[in-house]
């Protein structure tokens, strides 16, 4: 028996709060290690907006086999205050689960064997949360973490094989292949995995509440992350729902506080210009008892992944959730859960980005349900053949029975790259950009957190770290637009086209950039919807900006506007655009709405 200190975060299944991925990852690991009859200390992060305010910093749960420590962010991002609780754990060696919680484990590990589970390519979630928010300081306050990992872990397990080689690679870069790990087997694949006790839930939640029972009902479960293409998925369920009007779409779940609260926001906003809209039930974060229920009423789950290497690289949890519920999946056919669902028989692939494709894919599904049924039948049985937690763990049961350091663990090796940006610079960057960022704060945090330790001001820290979580709040749009002048008349001729000009201000700080220099450069256009609000013209005439607008500088372009076809009365909504990343308005900046009366020549 071996006495396992872990890292990791909550809530846990048995505390009824809102689930996440990396909660579920920690039990996971902690469940197959208290079953080997191992005696385990976990230290978990609460995550944020999943639990009640009010909690003290530490809450201890104690059971036979396993101690919980629920630490709160003001702790946790401080690891000296965690060293009381290492060093009572006594421990014969550390798992951290996710690549945040084995940084912090990094810190307090001392000479103890260390084992890093890097649930899913960090970096490759930082491209895309830099895309969304459009700021690649994130990048730094990443990497600050893998970095930490890669240095110290003695070895590593990751979601995919592809991920498992990414960490090789970085391992080389960082100078730990070396003469001392030459054959030593550094990282391992520990795919996701679920429980398969069937699920029993306590009520109906969709058939006779939300839909009768005849009705054919599209799920997506879970958080809208960086990486959920709502793009593809909203244009996908309006030519389903063009074409059978015995289609649903049911959403559990909403935006991750903290982390990306634009991508729902988006979803949400493309919703409410749909002549559908009253298809759509976003039930947002629903109580935790209820959501296997919706597993079983649905017909099909969807999981849309924008393209991108973290989806390549990375798994979907949701997915594993489903099957345990013998639900079938459409997923996009990057990752490679989609690939052994497929070869199973448990669900479809589409191409990702293409809508044409998902409407194919789910068509096929309303269309033949008795094949979708034994669709979802053979899902659980690959769950049951392939991704339980025993299955998935055993290379880490075989380490912790007999935990070792790697090789070039104590050795003197070569640092090939810099370890990361200085706070001194990074105070440079945050006065250049006007914004504090989340990677800077986390680098003060610790100082503060000792000098309120050693005066006793234990409330003025807590103050102080709720004004730090508003100061970095994510849910202000990272691009947000003024529209200072437009003539726009209020009468047009059908098919008319006029050319008026826009005046409109960077409000953000996030610079604007032109097509001419980039992909995702920012174009002005506009929207026609009817006057109840049911989006008409979706795609206006673009005019390009042909420079680049910094944060509080004007511009002054024409736009061409192109009166609907049909007279009547319409709004006219102007709106810039990212090209390939998001309206302003779906992401929370939205332009005027001008009522147009269209008349006949």
């Amino acid at each position: 028996m071996t006495r396992v200190l872990m890292f990791g975060f909550g809530p846990l299944p048995h505390e009824g709060l809102r689930m996440s991925g990396p909660g579920l990852r920690t039990w996971h690991l902690l469940s197959v290690l208290r079953s080997a009859g191992h005696d385990v200390v976990l230290i978990a992060d609460r995550i944020y907006g999943s639990y009640p305010d009010g909690l003290p910093d530490v809450v201890t749960h104690q059971e036979d086999g396993w101690t919980y420590h629920s630490i709160s962010d003001v702790r946790w991002h401080n690891p000296s205050s965690l060293r009381p609780l290492v060093k009572a754990a006594k421990a014969n060696c550390i798992v951290g689960v996710t690549t945040t919680a084995t940084a912090i484990a990094c810190e307090l590990a001392g000479d103890l064997p260390l084992w890093g589970d890097l649930y899913g390519s960090i970096m490759a979630e930082a491209q895309l949360k830099a895309l969304v928010y459009g700021d690649d300081s994130h990048l730094s306050h990443f990497w600050a973490f893998e970095r930490k990992a890669i240095e110290r872990a003695d070895i590593f397990s990751a979601v995919s094989e592809r991920q498992q080689w990414t960490i090789i690679g970085e391992l080389g870069i960082w100078g730990r292949l070396n003469q001392w790990t030459s054959g030593y087997d550094f990282a391992t694949t520990i795919p996701i995995a679920s429980e398969t006790t069937p699920y029993n839930p306590p009520r109906k939640v969709i058939r006779g509440v939300l839909t009768d029972e005849n009705t054919f009902v599209i799920l997506y479960s879970g958080g809208y992350n960086t990486w959920t293409d709502v793009d593809t998925l909203f244009n996908a369920l309006e030519t389903v729902m063009s074409q059978r009007a015995d289609v649903i779409f049911v959403s559990t779940g909403g935006k991750i506080d903290g982390h990306d609260d634009v991508t729902y926001t988006r979803f949400q906003r493309l919703i409410e210009g749909s002549p559908y809209q009253n298809r759509y039930h976003l039930c947002g974060w629903v109580p935790n008892d209820d959501v296997p229920a919706y597993y079983l009423e649905s017909n099909v789950g969807v999981n849309v992944d924008r393209p991108s290497y973290e989806a390549l690289l990375g798994s979907r949890t949701r997915v594993l959730d489903w099957m345990r519920a013998g639900l079938p999946s459409v997923s996009s056919s990057l990752t490679e859960l989609s690939d052994e669902v497929v070869a199973a028989g448990g669900g479809l692939a589409y191409r990702p980005g293409d809508a044409a494709d998902l409407t194919r894919c789910l068509l096929r599904c309303v269309d033949d349900r008795a094949e979708t049924v034994q669709m979802g039948r053979r899902a659980y049985q690959l769950l049951l053949n392939r991704f339980t937690y025993e299955a998935t763990t055993e290379r880490l049961q075989q380490w912790v029975a007999s935990p070792s350091h790697a090789p070039d663990f104590g050795r003197d090796v070569p640092k090939l790259v810099r370890s990361s940006q200085g706070i001194g610079a990074g105070i440079r960057q945050a006065f250049k950009q006007r914004s504090l960022g989340l990677g800077l704060a986390l680098q003060i945090w610790p100082y503060i957190a000792r000098i309120t330790d050693a005066l006793g001001l234990g409330g003025m820290q807590r103050q102080l770290a709720k004004f730090g979580m508003r100061a970095l709040r994510l849910d202000r749009p990272p691009f947000k637009a003024s529209y200072l002048q437009y003539d726009i008349p209020a009468r047009m001729q059908t098919g008319q086209t006029l050319e008026v000009m826009v005046k409109a201000r960077n409000d953000g700080t996030t610079p604007w950039s032109s097509p001419q220099t980039s992909t995702k450069g920012v174009s002005l256009s506009y929207h026609w919807r009817t006057e109840a609000g049911v989006m008409l013209v979706k795609n206006g005439e673009r005019t390009p900006l042909g420079n680049t607008i910094s944060g509080g500088k004007s511009v002054t372009l024409p736009i061409r506007v192109v009166a609907p076809g049909q007279p009547g009365c319409y709004r006219l909504e102007l709106d810039m655009i990212r090209e390939g990343v998001t309206w302003f308005s779906e992401a929370g900046s939205p332009g005027p709405s001008i009522l147009v009366d269209v008349q006949k020549p």
